[in-house]
């Protein structure tokens, strides 16, 4: 049998090795944002500049790789190994399971995405196709369909196959980078090497999150200011973030079943009321025709997208859009590989890549779907001057006043637009909120000395962490820009792809060494002969032996 250390007492102490790093860490990047904020604009973009000219290309093939590897784990015989005891049943039903993945994932982000990202690229030139040209908008939904398609969510399920498999089956009592890396960093998972990569994700997850606040936060407020004539600034986005800060504070003192769970159950029920409020008061049929237009061309063009990147002209294109979508889900992907190990006990590998998989991206698609058309439409409308037909030119509102500006005017459209958007500032907050506060939950996890299977970090220490969240994004909010959150965004995850490929590549040595133990144990009975016929006699004698109970370090 596994190694069980679950017998062992817990210590929900915070490790100091990473607690009081990270932290030191955070006031030294934090304050200097808010004192000097064009100095750390200029550092911030520097360093987005180097990584995404120089390893662009890099992350667009390891992004790829990671999708084949969700499809070998999926369908092959590993799909049947299930995470706990063989016979235990899901600790989640599949729709909440879902549901919390999708909130932490996205944010409220997907929303605001959904309606900005497809008038950034009609007018910068996907595909070298001319701004605003017809070939423009059919290249501009398919793209965003690529960014937040299998590209995106592959990083999130990878990289929680080895840290799941070590605390549901190896049961041992830490959700950690370097625990789960063990089978790589050896004896370094307890040293500097496995303390810097625990720092490190912290770093990045807040990072990330942060990005997600600032793009969030504006939206709000412009939401307040078109609706309540609330004027538009520093002060009202602080006041936005202190409430999401508490909401998230107190679902992450509630816990995963009072409070994560209760918010992403009610959040994917708003979403859902959205989306059809959309298709149903817009032009029903003409959106799900550019829908339609949008998947054939993304699925028909998936290899020339995703590795197009432009090398012989002037085009930004690449790299700020899919090589910047590649990064940040990278930034995520630890943080959501920690949370989704947490929540998967007693689901099978293939059920946590394919429900995971489908649930995720038929969730973003249908928000895309919808308000990514719907904003095409009345675009394409004013361009070409369509008489009889509702238009608006959302560029020029763009360029003028910014995406948040931009993606109000597009809710005004709608039937009781002002309604509308008001549902969007509950939507968004709680979306918000449920990032934080799964976030933080993550974070006090890997802060937690020794925490068992079925224990939470003590309340103080996840409660603490959506402040200090607060705090990072105070600093971020003072530099200001959609352009800036981005370069954060990005110099975040080119940091969180090194703890990524490190989690990938300890999952593909934990299948190599002890795959006989998972395919005997962990998945239906097997014929009596066929265990060795996979591994080997010898390697079968190996793979018990290996699968007594070792000494931890």
């Amino acid at each position: 049998m596994p190694s069980d250390t679950s017998a062992q007492p817990n210590d929900l102490r915070p490790e100091k090795g990473i607690f009081w790093p990270a932290l030191i860490l955070i006031f030294a990047i934090s304050i200097p944002m808010v004192l000097w904020p064009a100095q750390a604009e200029k550092f911030i973009g520097g360093v987005y500049g180097a990584f995404s000219m120089k390893f662009g290309s890099a992350y667009m093939w390891f992004t790829v790789g990671l999708c084949l590897v969700c499809v070998f784990f999926a369908f092959s015989r590993f799909g049947d190994v299930k995470l706990g005891e063989p016979d235990e049943k899901p600790q989640y039903s599949l729709k909440s399971w879902v549901a919390m993945i999708f909130c932490s994932g996205v944010a409220g982000a997907c929303m605001f995405w959904a309606i900005v990202e497809p008038l950034w690229d009609v007018i910068s030139l996907p595909q070298n196709a001319p701004a605003m040209s017809t070939e423009a908008f059919d290249w501009s939904l398919a793209y965003l369909l690529l960014h937040w398609g299998p590209n995106a969510w592959c990083t999130y399920f990878v990289a929680a196959l080895p840290i799941a498999y070590l605390f549901h089956i190896r049961r041992k009592p830490v959700l950690r980078i370097s625990a789960a890396s063990e089978i790589v960093l050896g004896k370094q998972t307890n040293g500097i090497i496995g303390r810097a990569c625990d720092v490190f994700f912290i770093l990045g997850l807040l990072f990330c999150t942060a990005v997600t606040m600032c793009v969030s936060l504006p939206t709000v407020v412009a939401a307040l200011n078109r609706v309540f004539g609330v004027t538009p600034g520093f002060g009202v986005e602080l006041i936005v973030l202190l409430v999401s800060a508490c909401i998230a504070g107190w679902s992450v003192w509630s816990g995963l079943d009072k409070g994560i769970k209760v918010l992403s159950d009610i959040n994917v029920v708003i979403a859902l009321a959205m989306v059809a409020f959309g298709a149903v008061c817009g032009p029903t049929a003409e959106l799900f025709d550019i829908f339609t237009n949008a998947i054939g061309k993304m699925l028909g063009n998936y290899m020339n997208m995703t590795f197009w990147i432009s090398p012989f002209a002037n085009n930004s294109f690449p790299r700020d859009w899919t090589i910047f979508y590649a990064l940040f889900w990278a930034g995520y992907g630890p943080f959501m590989g920690l949370f989704i190990a947490r929540i998967s006990r007693g689901r099978t590998i293939r059920e946590v890549i394919v429900w995971g998989m489908l649930g995720c991206i038929a969730g973003g698609y249908l928000i895309h779907g919808v308000f990514g058309s719907y904003t095409l439409w009345l675009q394409y409308n004013a361009v070409n001057h369509v008489e009889g037909k509702l238009a608006l030119d959302a560029v020029a509102i763009l360029k003028e006043s910014g995406g948040p500006a931009a993606m109000m005017a597009v809710l005004d459209t709608l039937p009781m637009g002002k309604f509308v958007m008001c549902v969007y500032c509950v939507f968004s907050t709680i979306f918000l909120a449920t990032s934080v506060d799964s976030g933080c939950y993550v974070v006090a996890s890997v802060a937690t000395r020794r925490l068992g299977v079925n224990d939470d970090p003590a309340r103080w220490h996840r409660s603490f962490w959506a402040f200090a969240q607060a705090l990072l994004a105070v600093g971020l909010l003072a530099i200001g820009g959609l352009n800036v959150a981005k370069q954060f965004g990005n110099f975040s995850g080119a940091l969180m792809a090194l703890p990524v490929l490190l989690l990938t590549l300890s999952w593909l040595r934990i299948v190599r060494y002890e795959k006989g133990y998972l395919l005997r144990h962990y998945m239906k009975p097997l014929p009596a002969d066929s265990f060795d016929k996979w591994t080997g006699p010898q390697q079968s004698k190996n793979v018990i032996e290996q699968s007594e109970p070792q000494p931890n370090h």
